[in-house]
């Protein structure tokens, strides 16, 4: 079957394993973006950006580096970016990620959302920003209420991926989630434990849904290729 891995953070130059048909690897901060530039082909994805988590180790050139390799190199993607309420410097991270999603913008990338308890906030910048948005996003993990899944697919392209659901609140999210938006993904460090999570993953949304596994697998590979198609390699 057609399992794909939506976010994961290996920055090691291990493979793509054999029975993933396709793999988005996220960098968090500068010290990992030439590691993880060299990973693009026709199974590997990846994205470089600055994660709430991290903005205190953000170079003061940070945007031009930033710019200058997505510029170079226009298989990456924009990831993982966002904000977090229960991290410091707030106001910092609302304006590292909107120059983030700016060059997004300007350069037709996807990004890799990160948001925890700020989904207000995100809304908020999203309607500032109006028609100056990245052409897709992909909401890792997704937490918010499911009451917002359908205005955010619509309004502002998002798709949502989800690692194996630890909690109702999840599943309800997952319900929610139009089937032509979802997406599965490890948030892995290594190979060695990301295709269980996968599977695992892949196997209870399945469940959730009452649907067939290989049904689901090949409705979350066709999102998949949706968001990598902006960043595929030309043949």
């Amino acid at each position: 079957m057609n399992y794909t891995d939506a976010h994961c953070h290996i920055i090691t130059d291990a493979p793509c394993p054999d029975m993933l048909a396709g793999q988005i690897r996220n960098a968090t901060k500068q010290s990992e973006w030439d590691k993880i530039s060299t990973v693009s082909d026709d199974k590997q994805f990846a994205c470089i950006g600055i994660h709430p988590w991290h903005i205190a180790s953000a170079t003061p050139d940070w945007q031009s580096d930033l710019y200058n390799r997505l510029k170079q190199n226009p298989l990456l993607m924009v990831g993982e970016i966002g904000i977090d309420k229960y991290h410091d410097n707030i106001i910092n991270q609302e304006e590292i990620f909107i120059a983030q999603l700016k060059i997004a913008f300007e350069l037709n990338r996807p990004v890799h959302l990160h948001c925890v308890g700020a989904w207000d906030k995100i809304l908020h910048i999203f309607k500032m920003l109006n028609k100056s948005m990245p052409p897709i996003i992909v909401a890792h993990s997704f937490n918010g209420n499911p009451s917002i899944i359908q205005q955010l697919a619509n309004q502002y392209n998002l798709y949502f991926s989800y690692s194996v659901p630890q909690d109702a609140k999840t599943t309800a999210r997952i319900i929610e989630t139009p089937i032509s938006r979802l997406l599965v993904e490890s948030d892995a460090y290594d190979t060695e434990s990301e295709m269980e999570s996968i599977e695992m993953a892949t196997n209870a949304i399945a469940n959730i849904l009452g649907q067939e596994i290989d049904i689901i697998t090949e409705h979350i590979y066709q999102n998949f290729q949706k968001v990598t198609s902006y960043v595929r390699p030309i043949d």
